[in-house]
C-alpha cells in the first residue's frame, strides 16, 4: 500500500504583510515561521543531477475547488498532500505579485526574499525531505496557476530551478477522470492522432547533431544572433528572417524544433484561456497566432519571445502539432545575456544528447552562476529565470 500523508500549513501573520516598513518586519516574521528560518541558513543540499527521466521524477499536482488549493506530491512510491491554509484566490494574489516585479524589472529585495519564503514554506515546507531526494521536478499545474513562480520558490535559500531540473505540466481540473487519473497517465499522453497523421516525428528523448530546425530570427530582438549560433549547431536546419516569413508556411513544415525569436505579444489571462486567442509573434508583415501551427509536426517548439510561456493558446497549438516539449519565457526578458545566452547555453546541452528539462536546468544554472557577484541579484534572476518548459 501506497504510505499517504496530509498536511495543513498554517496561515503566515498576516500583518505584517500589510506593513509599509519595506521588508524588514516581513521578513523578520518569514523567519519566525517553523522550519523557514533553518532552511534558510542551511544552504543548498548537495544535488547530483544525472541524465533526466521524467518517471523519476518528483511530481507535484497543484488543484483548485472552489476557494482552496492543494498540493499532492508523488515520489519513491509515497504520496503527500499539502492544503494550504490560505485560500487559493489570496496565493494566487501573492504569485501575481511577485510575478508582476518580476515583469516590471523590479528591484527584489528583502521584502520579495521574505514573502517568497512564506509561499515556499506554505506550499513546499511539508514535502521538502522528498523534495531534497528527487532528481528532478514536475509542477502539474492549471491555467489558473501559470503565473505561479514555483521553481523560483526557496528551497534550503536557494531557488529550486538552481537546484535541479524543473519542468511544467497540465493537469486536468479536478473532479475530471483525467484529474483523477493516475500521475503516470496525466504525464504521458499519447500523441494526438492528426499531428501522428500529419507526419510528426517520434517522440524524442534529445536532439542530438542530426536534428533539424525551423530557425526563424528577428533582428530586433536577437541583436547577438543566438540564432546564428544554433544554426551552426544544427547545420541541417533551415534558416529564415521574421522579415520574409508569412504565417501560412508553417502548416507545412516538419522539422524535429521549431525556433523563433521574435517580439511576443502576450495578454496575461490568469485562468481566462478562452480569451487569449490574440496571442501572437511579429512575422514580417503579418503576425503568427497559435491557429498557425495547425497541420505543422515538431517536437520542441522554443519561443525566444517575451511571455510566450504564459500563452495557454501557443501551448495548447504546439501540443496538437505533436509537440511534445514547448519552451519560452514567462516574462517579457532581455534580450542579450538571457536571451542569447540561454540559447547557446540550451542548445549547446541538446546537441550533445542532454533531454530539454536538462539543457534547461544546466543553461540556468551556468548563467545565474556567471552572474553571481557581477551584478546585483535583481539582475541575476531576470537573466537566468525567465524561461519555462512545458512537456505535452
Amino acid at each position: 500500500m501506497t504510505p499517504y500523508a496530509v498536511f495543513r500549513v498554517g496561515r503566515p501573520p498576516r500583518r505584517p504583510l500589510r506593513s509599509r516598513a519595506a521588508g524588514v518586519l516581513l521578513l523578520t516574521c518569514a523567519l519566525a515561521l517553523p522550519g523557514v528560518a533553518a532552511a534558510v541558513a542551511a544552504g543548498p543540499p548537495d544535488v547530483t543531477v544525472t541524465a533526466v527521466s521524467p518517471a523519476r521524477c518528483m511530481r507535484i499536482l497543484l488543484q483548485q475547488q472552489d476557494d482552496r488549493l492543494t498540493l499532492q506530491s508523488d515520489y519513491d512510491a509515497t504520496t503527500q498532500t499539502v492544503i494550504p491554509e490560505r485560500s487559493a484566490g489570496i496565493l494566487s494574489k501573492e504569485f501575481r505579485r511577485v510575478y508582476d516585479m518580476l515583469e516590471e524589472n523590479r528591484r527584489l529585495d528583502g521584502r520579495f526574499d521574505a514573502r517568497m519564503a512564506i509561499l515556499s514554506h506554505e506550499l513546499l515546507g511539508p514535502l521538502l525531505p522528498s523534495l531534497r531526494k528527487a532528481p528532478c521536478v514536475i509542477f502539474e499545474i492549471q491555467p489558473t496557476s501559470m503565473h505561479f513562480a514555483l521553481d523560483l520558490l526557496p528551497v534550503d535559500g536557494t531557488p529550486l530551478f538552481v537546484q535541479k531540473p524543473v519542468a511544467f505540466h497540465f493537469a486536468a481540473a479536478a473532479g475530471t477522470p483525467e484529474g483523477n487519473a493516475a500521475p503516470e497517465s496525466r504525464l504521458s499522453p499519447a500523441a494526438p492522432a492528426a499531428a501522428a497523421a500529419a507526419g510528426a516525428r517520434p517522440r524524442a528523448a534529445a536532439f542530438g547533431p542530426e536534428a533539424r530546425g525551423l530557425i526563424l530570427r528577428d533582428p530586433e530582438t536577437d541583436p547577438d544572433d543566438g540564432t546564428g549560433d544554433v544554426r551552426r549547431l544544427y547545420p541541417g536546419s533551415t534558416f529564415q528572417l521574421t522579415t520574409t516569413a508569412t504565417p501560412d508556411m508553417f502548416a507545412r513544415s516538419r522539422y524535429d524544433f521549431l525556433l523563433i525569436s521574435g517580439e511576443g505579444v502576450v495578454s496575461p489571462t490568469w485562468g481566462r484561456p478562452e480569451k487569449d486567442e490574440n496571442d501572437a509573434i511579429g512575422l514580417g508583415e503579418d503576425d503568427m497566432y497559435p491557429k498557425d501551427l495547425q497541420g505543422a509536426a515538431f517536437d520542441l517548439v522554443y519561443f525566444d519571445a517575451s511571455q510566450l510561456g504564459m500563452s495557454k493558446a501557443f501551448v495548447d497549438a504546439a501540443r496538437r502539432c505533436g509537440a511534445h516539449h514547448y519552451l519560452a519565457p514567462i516574462i517579457s526578458n532581455e534580450s542579450g545575456n538571457s536571451s542569447t545566452l540561454m540559447l547557446r547555453y540550451f542548445f549547446g546541452g541538446t546537441r550533445q544528447g542532454e533531454a530539454p528539462m536538462e539543457a534547461l536546468y544546466r543553461a540556468r544554472k551556468r548563467i545565474y552562476q556567471e552572474f553571481e557577484g557581477k551584478v546585483n541579484r535583481t539582475e541575476q534572476i531576470y537573466y537566468a529565470y525567465p524561461f519555462r518548459l512545458y512537456l505535452l
